[in-house]
């Protein structure tokens, strides 16, 4: 019984290791192609942690001369990089997501990157704390009420509402790092 147990294992090992690997789509359209694309969830940074999963749609459809290259509504997926809710002194809270994928009709992954030119999905919220400097002037007891006023204030946590739009590049090869304008110091 053992070998038939062992002669099994090995075919089935020996299937998978013959299947053909799910290889990443590569998209027939310029890498510095901008898409335009909107927030399927809602993301607050009161609950929400690095490593979730958060969801977008293309708005319209990517076209390479006559055929379509993306679909119009072609959901995809990101993470949320960085998420810290608001706190006490009027810490605001902070978001950083990041698109990953687009899925495309086949089952297909193909890679996206933020485009950094025209969005940012990196937020804070409001401090409304009142300035410290206020403290300087020589009223007595105006800086302790400011001090006090500023410590049990919390500050506001920030959301990235369903339908919020964005743009990406269908690339996450290295090349997409010329469609970005970079500074020069």
């Amino acid at each position: 019984m053992p070998l038939l147990l062992r002669l099994a294992a090995l075919g089935a090992a020996l299937a998978l290791a013959l299947l053909p690997a799910r290889s990443p789509a590569s998209l027939n359209v310029d890498p510095c192609t901008v898409v335009a694309v909107q927030m399927m969830d809602s993301v607050n940074s009161l609950d929400a942690r690095a490593g979730d999963f958060f969801r977008f749609e293309t708005i319209n459809a990517v076209t390479q001369g006559k055929s379509i290259v993306i679909p119009q509504r072609t959901e995809g997926y990101g993470i949320v990089a960085i998420a810290a809710p608001a706190g006490r002194q009027g810490r605001p809270g902070t978001l950083v997501l990041e698109p990953r994928y687009l899925v495309m009709p086949d089952g297909r992954h193909a890679g996206v990157v933020l485009n950094h030119n025209t969005d940012s999905l990196q937020k804070s919220g409001a401090s409304d704390s009142v300035p410290g400097y206020l403290g300087a002037i020589p009223l007595p007891g105006l800086g302790a009420g400011i001090m006090v006023f500023n410590y049990f204030h919390d500050g506001k946590n920030v959301v990235v509402p369903k339908g919020t739009v964005f743009t990406i590049f269908p690339s996450d090869d290295p090349v997409v790092e010329r469609c970005q304008d970079h500074p020069s110091y």
